[in-house]
């Protein structure tokens, strides 16, 4: 059911209704009522089409609605919530059953729906805030007090846009596009995917905070695999990312894409597969950008400080250096686009109803602050700073949203190669590492594994210390910790890369945006990749 102002308002107000009947009637004799509730709907709709070699495969028109409620027991100083509420494992408990919306969102359908779904979170609650106490006494451990924090009300209803997805457009759109796969037939089951989402968000809390929120994402994605003579399958992809249907490439741009595709995966097949190396290393804005994000940014989401499972890499080197002279680092969901690229980090209003706003979190090198929600932590944060954000049944945690890192006084590519050489020959090593392009990547950041991150890479080069020419290779992924990483950069570059992706974590997936520049460090560890070995098909393809 499509979402306009007016409904949107209707569903608002039932759902403050709701609310107010909650925090009124939601109490068991001899137990504590709730001090705080929320509601948050999440109505998202879209169109989603995808084919290969001129033919749509599937086309599809999706509508989805989440329901989320959070009710909290005690005080503001002391409720249910423990090592920082991210240890929680939310899909086995009663209510995940009820975190479905309606198909057909009327107010009194949503607040059956809710009603349902509050009675179930309440007796979680309750039940948490026991076990929260049995834990304090039998492992003597202290409380620090200040468990969520007190915010300002807040009333921000957008005006709501009606989203078009012009269904036969868009399969027009893949069919003419993925036409191109034709001329390339040693490419397996490749594709082109064309997708919209229309996301509205309406929130409702007991101190008086509402929002309606909209966000759109527009996303074209062209991938294709190829088989090897030994067996192994190699992949290449192109991504291209909006916020509105006008970011969207044109046909042209993703025929010539496919081309370009083609011609990468040929290169690659011919590369031969990487050997382990530890060395010197100049990577990509693309390249640095998931290092500072998996070894950096996870490690300064507050609740992972207050948890007992987490490493606390940073938790206690506020005030203190932790990245080389010159560095910043912040996040800023309040960026729209960087150099006319739309970012999928950008929200006006978190999902705890706090305002976004932009937070400093390393100045030339020294750590200041880290990224906060309204779950208070012992990291010293004392209120949220807007990055209280969750997929949809997770309880919100601090998570990135647009992550910058700056250079002060970066150098030029060509300058970073230059000093690369120098690097290798005062190493004493025949050739170093280039990194142009990543898939993803993963972190660990609890403290009963390894304190790690990992890198999949889709552009590695070797770059030969006397000539400076470059060979690629496969078949490897880096890997490093988070404080070797960072005391091994030696320089950086000027110019940045964006890259829009999806952040998995403990509160699910969420849209996020990266901007980095290059960086040259000192030591970067090659792995390689786990590799799969696959027959070949008895018969080939045919004709298409």
């Amino acid at each position: 059911m499509r979402l306009d102002m007016e409904r949107c308002l209707a569903l608002q107000e039932a759902m403050r209704q709701e609310l107010a009947r909650s925090m009124k009637g939601l109490q068991l004799p001899n137990e504590p009522p709730p001090f705080f509730g929320s509601y948050l709907m999440h109505a998202a709709d879209g169109l989603n089409v995808w084919g290969r070699y001129g033919t749509v495969f599937h086309s599809e028109p999706f509508h989805d609605t989440d329901l989320y409620a959070e009710f909290r027991v005690g005080d503001y100083d002391y409720d249910q919530t423990i090592d920082g509420g991210i240890t929680s494992e939310l899909h086995t408990r009663d209510s995940y059953n009820w975190i479905q919306g309606p198909e057909e969102l009327t107010p009194a359908a949503v607040r059956y729906a809710l009603w349902k779904l509050s009675q179930l979170k309440y007796e979680e609650a309750l039940q948490d805030y026991y076990d929260k106490r049995k834990v304090l006494i039998e492992q003597h451990l202290a409380h620090s007090g200040n468990d969520f924090s007190r915010e300002k009300r807040l009333v921000h209803n957008e005006e709501i846009v009606q989203a078009r997805f012009p269904k036969k457009r868009w399969e027009d759109f893949v069919r003419e596009t993925s036409e191109v796969f034709r001329d390339h037939r040693s490419l397996l089951d490749p594709f082109v995917r064309l997708r919209g989402e229309n996301r509205v968000r309406v929130f409702v809390n007991s101190e008086g905070t509402r929002f309606i929120c909209q966000e759109q994402y527009y996303e074209v994605i062209l991938k294709a695999w190829y088989l090897t003579q030994d067996g192994s399958y190699l992949t290449s992809t192109r991504l291209f990312y909006g916020r509105s249907r006008g970011e969207l490439p044109s046909r042209e741009e993703v025929r010539e894409a496919v081309d370009d595709l083609a011609r990468d995966i040929s290169e690659l097949a011919r590369a031969e597969p990487g050997e382990p190396y530890a060395g010197p290393a100049l990577l990509s804005g693309l390249a640095s950008g998931l290092i500072f994000h998996e070894a950096i940014g996870h490690r300064l989401e507050a609740e992972r400080l207050a948890s007992r499972l987490e490493g606390h890499t940073f938790a206690n080197k506020v005030g203190q250096r932790i990245l080389p002279t010159g560095i910043d680092v912040f996040d800023d969901p309040t960026l729209s686009k960087w150099q006319g690229q739309g970012l999928y980090g950008h929200y006006a209003i978190d999902d705890e109803g706090v305002v976004a706003r932009p937070v400093q979190l390393v100045e030339d090198g020294v750590l200041k602050t880290f990224l906060a929600s309204r779950q208070i932590t012992a990291a010293g944060v004392g209120a949220s700073n807007g990055h209280g954000r969750h997929e949809r049944f997770q309880d919100p945690m601090a998570r990135m949203a647009n992550l910058v890192v700056k250079c002060r006084n970066g150098h030029s590519w060509d300058e970073l190669q230059e000093m690369l050489l120098e690097q290798l020959s005062a190493s004493g090593l025949e050739q170093g590492i280039l990194v142009r392009g990543v898939s993803g990547g993963e972190t660990r950041t609890d403290r009963y594994e390894f304190q790690a991150f990992k890198g999949e890479p889709t552009e590695v080069f070797t770059v030969s210390a006397k000539t400076g020419k470059s060979k690629r290779i496969r078949g490897v992924s880096f890997i490093g910790t988070p404080l070797a990483a960072t005391q091994s950069i030696l320089a950086v570059g000027r110019e940045s890369e964006v890259d829009n992706s999806y952040c998995f974590a403990e509160s699910g997936s969420v849209p996020v945006s990266t901007i980095a520049p290059p960086m040259l460090v000192e030591k970067l560890e090659l792995q390689r990749a786990k590799s799969n070995l696959y027959r070949r098909p008895v018969l080939r393809m045919p004709r298409v």
